[in-house]
């Protein structure tokens, strides 16, 4: 009987949630990344659907990515934000809770299908661009690199290491001023599908470090590379999944946080861009495995409502 009264009454609150309560914000932001990735895509279709169904005004901040993100919500710059699981830091800062997970990354090691790099061991020596500063794939670039032996500096033995954005980042790869990029996001990636026209690109298979990369704790996962251009050889061509997970200003009403798991749940469908293959879609059975931040407690609430 609790279960069953419990739905209504929140989608009954939900719905009044368009009169803008006195306690709700005039205004909601959430901290996307770069242009060209698919967190501010992501933004974008999440933002038009909050905003229909609360009618609060939803803006999405470009920035440069989880850590940037992280840090724009726990000062209350940000209400909402994206990050990589493995970009929190430790202890996960007590501002922030989690709304969901909502889909995975997938780490794109690039390099030109002309050049003799066919491992991230043949890096020594060379240069690889890993993502903004501030980025998610600088983060977990770092780890990869650690998980493989492999250490940062000058000289013959280390992999020398740049930070730019998505677009910088590749136009560097065109001019072969670096030798690789590290992309964190979902494939294909325009903005890599159409340098790979221009410059054909190969992702190095990755799975092989999934093992020293979990052993940090965080939950990464091997994956398959769908058959994009720039993809692998080979029919099993893997790479590096990392959570993605959407979070909340700790303080913001549950009222809020309840209606965006809504709109997750029940518009999945249409929060991801038509040319992503590869990413999981938002299930609910997946979306409350946001381990290690706990879940908002309107999340929760809204959780219980829909699925009990």
């Amino acid at each position: 009987m609790l279960r069953a009264a419990a739905g209504p009454a929140l989608l009954g609150g939900l719905g009044a949630l368009a009169g803008c309560a006195p306690d709700l914000p005039p205004r909601l932001t959430i901290a996307a990344g770069d242009d060209r990735g698919i967190y501010i895509a992501f933004a974008r279709l999440l933002a038009e659907r909050v905003a229909d169904r609360t009618g609060v005004e939803v803006e999405v901040l470009r920035t440069e990515g989880s850590v940037d993100n992280v840090r724009r919500v726990r000062s209350g710059e940000a209400d909402l934000g994206l990050t990589l699981a493995d970009a929190l830091g430790d202890p996960v800062p007590a501002e922030v809770r989690a709304v969901a997970r909502v889909y995975e990354n997938y780490l794109q090691l690039l390099v030109r299908a002309g050049d003799p790099v066919r491992t991230l061991a043949d890096l020594r020596g060379r240069t690889v661009s890993l993502g903004a500063r501030g980025s998610g794939a600088a983060v977990t670039g770092a780890a990869l690199l650690r998980a493989a032996g492999l250490r940062e500096g000058p000289g013959a033995d280390a992999v020398r290491v740049t930070h730019a954005g998505l677009a910088a980042a590749l136009g560097s790869l065109r001019a072969e001023e670096v030798d690789a990029v590290l992309w964190s996001g979902g494939i294909p990636t325009p903005a890599v599908s159409a340098l790979d026209r221009e410059v054909p690109l190969r992702m190095l298979d990755l799975a092989r470090y999934v093992d020293p990369l979990a052993a940090s704790g965080f939950p990464y996962a091997p994956r398959r590379v769908p058959p994009v251009g720039y993809a692998p050889p080979g029919a099993d061509a893997r790479t590096v999944g990392v959570p993605n997970l959407l979070l909340a200003r700790a303080a913001l009403p549950d009222r809020v946080v309840g209606a965006v798991v809504e709109v997750l749940v029940r518009r999945a469908a249409v929060l991801l861009p038509d040319y992503v293959r590869g990413l999981q879609y938002l299930t609910p059975a997946t979306m409350i495995q946001t381990s290690p931040v706990p879940l908002h407690p309107g999340a929760v609430d809204s959780y219980r409502a829909l699925h009990g």
